[in-house]
């Protein structure tokens, strides 16, 4: 197969462009509505056209022709958090620095996935690749409906569920990948078989067991591993990850604890709960670095392990460097763009444009840079 010409909707940052380019695809256009993000895809991608459009008016017809279709709209209004059943509504948001994004960027950015189907409609894509959060399948009533629509336009459905921390990124992201290839076309193989450590085997592949009556989830919620051997009789493996360790830079300098917050023009105490999280890695970690999560429910981890998922609004992640036993005297600063983007597999070489809260929303609205590698690897292998 010598056509590997990609068309990439919704390209925000450009996590998938990289993946799929980094698996030998050509991108012919990303398109998305946020200037920054389109001025990150023209830096890194010169041979691509990068365009500025709001997706849910454009017209197909004016896209360019490519063999395939990548696109991972966001789709928080039926991916509710907190374990809320409700969708949520288009809203104003807050960004890091508190100030309300208009409901009309929100509801721009939260793109619905009807426009893959549009653009499918027009130009007829050898195969659609998508990735987004396993509730845009569980909780969203209409999507039975949306994979019926591809289906109609004649294509077979694949979808794999997925934990980017299996994948090589220092960061679990649990998310629902997608490839729709033409019916007649071979299928390609969506099993998630990562690299584990089986307790009495050893080095073994996890092989992907479900809970009953599952598909699509998170995992150690609806799915785990297991060894493929029989003599341990299945048992459950751990799979290798990568830990944050990997992603900090060493010379990026704090500031002590104990001096507040430096982000206030005069001096403001962290809050009780974040000092209660800074003394408790403090005993549970001793003298060794530890990221303290600034989430509700969530407390420290070491840097040996991946850290919680990155979001697109808000900087949650702290890292403290230990100075004694005294909390005050800890150093401490948050996570930098960099390291965010390492998190998401994106190499040390890539732009990134706008300010620091519009560079945080491309990565955090990213698909991860191995998750897109993988599904296209995936795809060409199939071709």
């Amino acid at each position: 197969m010598t056509d590997r010409t990609v068309t990439h909707l919704f390209a925000g940052g450009g996590g998938d462009v990289q993946g799929f380019t980094d698996a030998g695809y050509t991108p012919q256009v990303a398109v998305n509505h946020a200037a920054p993000a389109v001025a990150t895809l023209a830096a890194n991608f010169p041979n691509c056209r990068a365009r500025q459009a709001d997706i849910n008016n454009l017209d197909m017809r004016t896209l360019p022709r490519s063999r395939y279709l990548v696109g991972s709209p966001i789709c928080t209004e039926v991916a509710p958090a907190s374990g809320k059943t409700t969708p949520k509504t288009q809203q104003s948001i807050l960004d890091q620095a508190g100030t309300a994004v208009p409901a009309a960027e929100w509801n721009r950015t939260r793109a619905t996935a009807w426009d893959l189907i549009r653009a499918t409609e027009v130009h007829q894509y050898e195969a659609i690749c998508w990735e987004n959060v396993p509730e845009f399948a569980t909780r969203w009533v209409l999507f039975p409906v949306w994979l019926r629509a591809f289906q109609v336009l004649g294509y077979d459905i694949q979808l794999a569920s997925v934990n980017a921390a299996h994948l090589g990124v220092p960061q679990h992201r649990h998310r629902i990948l997608g490839a729709f290839t033409r019916k007649g076309s071979p299928a390609p193989d969506l099993r998630i078989r990562p690299a584990s450590n089986c307790p009495t085997c050893g080095p073994v592949t996890g092989v992907q067991q479900w809970a009953k009556g599952r598909r699509i989830g998170a995992y150690r919620q609806q799915y785990r591993y297991v060894c493929p051997n029989r003599r341990c009789g299945h048992a459950t493996v751990t799979p290798i990850t990568a830990g944050i360790g990997d992603a900090i830079q060493r010379d990026v300098p704090g500031q002590r604890f104990g001096d507040g917050r430096p982000d206030r023009k005069s001096f403001t105490p962290y809050a009780p709960e974040t000092r209660r999280k800074v003394e408790l890695g403090l005993t549970r970690f001793g003298g060794d670095p530890f990221i303290v999560i600034l989430r509700n429910n969530c407390t420290v981890q070491n840097l040996d392990e991946p850290i919680g998922a990155l979001t697109a609004e808000g900087n949650h992640h702290m890292l403290v460097r230990p100075a004694g036993r005294d909390a005050d005297d800890c150093e401490v600063r948050m996570l930098t763009v960099r390291e965010k983007a390492r998190c998401q597999g994106f190499p040390d070489s890539y732009e990134l444009h706008g300010t620091g809260t519009e560079q945080n929303r491309q990565i955090g609205n990213a698909v991860p840079v191995p998750a897109a590698r993988w599904l296209a690897g995936r795809l060409l292998a199939a071709a």
